[in-house]
């Protein structure tokens, strides 16, 4: 077929409004960092869309979330509205040179010092529906964490330079979540050993009297770098204390190195990097013991090592978690932050020492906060989360989000500023314990 000069014409005037087409990559901003608080970040982003005069729309797979602000509500992929809107139909978000920014939490918190220091990232791009490059010329910014960057172990600190934290003026709670299939068996063992009442029934989620408990000490146990302690030796039946279910494979969800929910956890269980005497960590899985044959049985194949009883696996981000907690059958026990709140999953809330996270051992019950025990002071499980930015200028863009993340209406697993200035707080310090303002 002979292509005309006319056709050949139209077909560049045509590529060219496609090139110009979505934002202008000045205006598309870059962030890496904490994914135990992106479900609240992203409200906080599109609450400053909403505020400019602007129509928010989220574009997220997993670790990866894009937030865009137009004058319309944009559609995905090469048939939607966002690759055919040309750059002026884009919206700034209130205080930001920015009417895009797009996230991956892929790494965790630490992801936000690596970020700064030239690691490369890739982003979910809505003209493409994938995770790919972002384009020449966008802006990084910088991320949240969910402690003090400075808090990481010097492994994983490594080479990187470590920029200024700045508090965020607000808490996150994290908890202890386990399967339904493990929340079922330590039910039944602790209302057997008298532990529960024995009017409870495993329905009672929400009552916390009802709720198994899980011993700090105990999760302290699962975390420790000891293939021969008790945890290690017996599996399942080290939660539940019945014979029977030692050797039965349990499965710890652990986040990987540079995650803050694993730092976080390692703190509050092990008493790093805090203590002048603190325990060892299980490392971070780097290989694959698992094979997975029909009919899977795993939520994602993910980097683990089988030790002993208990199969360790490398979970990048919260959703990974999620998602193997969700898979049924599994005996599968981990960390997330407390805005998992999921209506319609499998997993449980189980209380710690006693205390339970929130109202409701159900993620996505009406009403379940996961922060009221935080709030009476019975409850210590939570941190003060950081930005940090690496100039003046990334450091005036996360005010202006801290601002935003502030003002959101009923967060749940997070704790403001002004509630934190009036209840219980550690002063922003990793390091510090819970006390009474």
């Amino acid at each position: 077929m002979r292509i005309t000069p006319i056709a050949f014409a139209a077909a560049a005037l045509c590529a060219a409004a496609t090139a110009s087409a979505a934002p202008n990559a000045n205006r598309i901003a870059l962030s890496a960092g904490a994914s135990a608080i992106q479900g609240n970040i992203t409200l906080a982003v599109r609450s400053l869309c909403t505020a400019a005069g602007g129509v928010p729309t989220t574009f997220a797979s997993g670790n990866f979330t894009t937030v865009v602000c137009a004058t319309a509500a944009t559609g995905a992929l090469t048939a939607g509205t966002y690759v055919s809107t040309a750059n002026a139909g884009f919206q700034n978000f209130q205080g930001l040179p920015f009417a895009e920014i797009r996230f991956n939490v892929s790494n965790g918190s630490f992801g936000s010092v690596q970020i700064l220091n030239g690691t490369a990232f890739t982003f979910r791009d809505p003209g493409t529906g994938t995770n790919i490059a972002p384009p020449a010329g966008a802006v990084v910014i910088g991320g949240v964490s969910d402690v003090e960057t400075n808090r990481f172990p010097s492994s994983v600190v490594g080479t990187n330079t470590l920029f200024t934290n700045v508090k965020l003026g607000a808490a996150q709670t994290f908890g202890v979540a386990v399967s339904n299939a493990l929340y079922t068996k330590m039910f039944d063992a602790q209302k057997a050993a008298g532990l529960l009442p024995a009017s409870c029934t495993v329905n009672d989620t929400a009552l916390s009297y009802c709720i198994p408990n899980i011993a700090k000490a105990q999760f302290a146990t699962i975390m420790a770098n000891n293939e021969f302690n008790a945890a290690y030796s017996n599996g399942v039946g080290f939660l539940t204390g019945v014979a029977g279910d030692n050797g039965l494979e349990l499965r710890y969800a652990r986040r990987v190195d540079t995650s803050g929910t694993q730092s976080a956890a390692q703190n509050y269980f092990l008493g790093l990097p805090c203590s002048l005497s603190p325990a060892s960590v299980v490392p971070e899985p780097t290989g694959n013991d698992e094979v997975f044959v029909p009919p899977f049985t795993g939520a994602l194949d993910l980097k683990d090592a089988l030790i002993g009883a208990i199969r360790v696996l490398a979970a990048g981000g919260t959703g990974d978690v999620r998602n193997e907690l969700n898979v049924v059958g599994n005996f599968t026990i981990g960390v997330m932050s407390g805005e998992n709140n999921q209506s319609g999953t499998n997993w449980r809330w189980l209380r710690v020492d006693g205390a339970p996270i929130g109202e409701n051992a159900v993620p996505g019950t009406a009403g379940n906060t996961n922060t009221n025990t935080m709030q009476n002071g019975s409850y210590s499980f939570f941190y003060e989360l950081t930005y940090t930015a690496n100039n003046a200028t990334n450091l005036g863009y996360w005010a202006t989000i801290s601002n935003a993340v502030k003002t959101i209406a009923a967060p749940v697993g997070l704790v403001n500023q002004s509630v934190l200035d009036t209840k219980f707080s550690k002063g922003g310090l990793t390091c510090s314990v819970s006390t009474s303002n």
